[in-house]
């Protein structure tokens, strides 16, 4: 575990820790000689039967004792530092896994939220299909790229995983990114909802264009009966203008006759007419 003094540390405070640390230590190594020095004149005292050797040896024995003692801390400390650099490190570079694959999924939902809130005019079957086409092919994505988004949240739950176990406070945020996994879960959940509202915009615009597909074969149905039908009585009407023969009475009930039959005929021209205004008001 973190040491109480390291818990809030960064990496590269830790590695200042550790830069002080050996400064310390080489410090430290310096007084070996000295130590070792006093060890041998008492050693000397000893063997020159110096009257207050033991009051010598005690204060020898105390600061062996001590440096013993000095010795294990330095190396404890050390221990420690070099624990949670590692630890530190690891995180870190978990940090930065999280930001390299967190940015471009941020912006494929960004791009795929843009996408799905497009809107589109299409004129033909044809146009629509292609539109449904291409959205069916983006929903098959959707299950490798939640697979995505949970592999990314799950660097950021391993990252707070140490840090727990360990007892290390992480600083807030990743260092390396500003999109947190909240932001992802959100961007998510957004493309989510999108996605089925797509797909009754699509549906709906796939109903309203094979209604028109139904009108037009309708209208070019009736039409193909109606064009030769009117083109046939002008050309009648041209030749009657041209032979007129017998007396005027019986011209003019030819010429009624006519008119009758143009107007029973009437309905069906009215009835192409309505078809092509429904068509066009779709």
């Amino acid at each position: 575990d973190a040491l109480p003094i390291y818990e809030s540390a960064t990496l590269s405070d830790i590695r200042a820790l550790i830069r002080k640390h050996e400064a310390f230590e080489s410090d430290l190594a310096a007084h070996q000689d000295r130590v070792e020095q006093i060890a041998a004149i008492a050693q000397e005292l000893n063997e020159l039967d110096y009257y207050d050797s033991p009051s010598v040896n005690t204060r020898c024995q105390k600061i062996c004792d001590q440096w013993d003692t000095l010795g294990s801390l330095t190396h404890t400390r050390r221990e420690a530092l070099e624990k949670t650099e590692k630890q530190l490190e690891t995180i870190d570079q978990l940090h930065l896994e999280y930001a390299k694959r967190a940015a471009p999924f941020n912006n494929w939902m960004e791009g795929a939220t843009e996408d799905l809130q497009d809107m589109f005019i299409v004129h033909t079957i044809e146009e629509i299909e292609g539109l449904i086409a291409a959205h069916e092919q983006f929903k098959s994505t959707l299950p490798d790229a939640d697979r995505e988004r949970e592999a990314i949240q799950g660097i950021q739950n391993e990252a707070q995983k140490i840090a727990d176990y360990n007892h290390i406070k992480l600083a807030s945020g990743n260092p390396y990114t500003t999109i947190t996994p909240q932001i992802i879960n959100s961007k998510w959940e957004k493309v989510q909802q999108l996605v089925p509202k797509r797909d009754g915009a699509l549906q709906n615009e796939q109903d309203k264009q094979q209604s028109n597909e139904h009108l037009r074969l309708q209208f070019a149905k009736q039409a193909n009966v109606v064009g030769p039908w009117i083109q046939t009585k002008m050309e009648e009407i041209g030749r009657i203008a041209i032979e007129m023969n017998g007396t005027l009475e019986d011209q003019l009930d030819h010429l009624k006759q006519y008119e009758q039959r143009i107007i029973d005929y009437k309905p069906n021209i009215d009835k192409l007419e309505q078809r092509h205004q429904i068509g066009r008001a779709h």
